[in-house]
């Protein structure tokens, strides 16, 4: 289950080799080549999430023969939490596939109809742009917090009323930074953070508004920026809540007074 995060990043990082063919021949049967190549990679991805998903059914009938030895009993809670937990983890990889898959779709058809009209500046400009997109969520992968690289490249799939757009600092990778209890306090604050943005935002920041984030290095750890896309409504109660969430971690928030509705995590 961990894994989910960096599958999308992987399998769509392979679609360079047919891009570059296509690329460089301009012909119809590169571009077959092309969408076969996509298809494939989102059937393998979906193979890998079906494969999770039957060692998890063979561990639970395991289980339940193993149970057959022993009194009935209740599921506990607990137990039954973290089943309905980790199936809801299962469903949004499998959107999130789906989401990437018709990314691609698109792009390929994109790429397909300059090819036709014989637009080789606009062919270049989008081959670049969806290189650039592979080289960024290459980037979310390296972080190294499998549950927080789940929930970033897992969060345009699942989420209609706001848009990512992250940047990362080259060869940043958060695991070696930090100790795992605030790996933990880091993924489970900027969830916070990005849900207190979409919360006080309301319908007057946008239809569908863009929140930049920024994770980098500075002297003394890790900054992790976020700036709002326009006039941000509410930066008064967005800041009430998201010092509120730091105060239970050893991390940091500050804002500048020229740009209220922008927040930084140090850690």
């Amino acid at each position: 289950m961990k894994h989910f995060g960096w599958r999308p990043a992987v399998l769509a990082g392979t679609i360079i080799l047919p891009l570059a063919v296509a690329y460089r021949w301009n012909t119809l049967p590169a571009f077959i080549f092309l969408g076969l190549w996509v298809a494939l990679a989102y059937w393998l991805g979906l193979k890998m999430v079906h494969g999770e998903l039957e060692e998890q059914r063979r561990l639970e009938r395991m289980a339940a023969r193993m149970s057959d030895r022993q009194p009935p009993a209740e599921p506990s809670p607990a137990v039954a939490d973290s089943v309905g937990t980790e199936q809801q983890v299962y469903e949004v990889a499998i959107e999130a596939f789906s989401h990437h898959r018709h990314d691609w779709m698109n792009d390929l058809q994109l790429l397909y109809g300059y090819v036709q009209l014989g637009n080789r500046e606009r062919l270049v400009e989008n081959i670049e742009r969806i290189k650039e997109q592979m080289n960024a969520d290459s980037r979310v992968s390296r972080l190294g917090i499998p549950k927080l690289v789940f929930y970033l490249q897992t969060f345009t799939a699942v989420n209609r009323n706001m848009k990512l757009e992250l940047e990362i600092e080259d060869g940043m990778t958060l695991a070696e930074r930090l100790t795992p209890i605030q790996s933990e306090a880091l993924t489970r604050v900027m969830q916070q953070t990005i849900s207190a943005y979409e919360q006080f935002g309301g319908s007057s920041w946008g239809e569908c508004p863009t929140l930049f984030i920024m994770i980098r290095s500075d002297d003394t750890g890790i900054e992790v920026i976020f700036e709002p896309e326009g006039d941000y409504p509410d930066a008064e109660a967005l800041w009430s809540t998201i010092t509120g969430h730091v105060q239970l971690t050893d991390m940091k928030a500050s804002r500048l007074d020229e740009d209220p509705a922008s927040v930084t995590l140090h850690v």
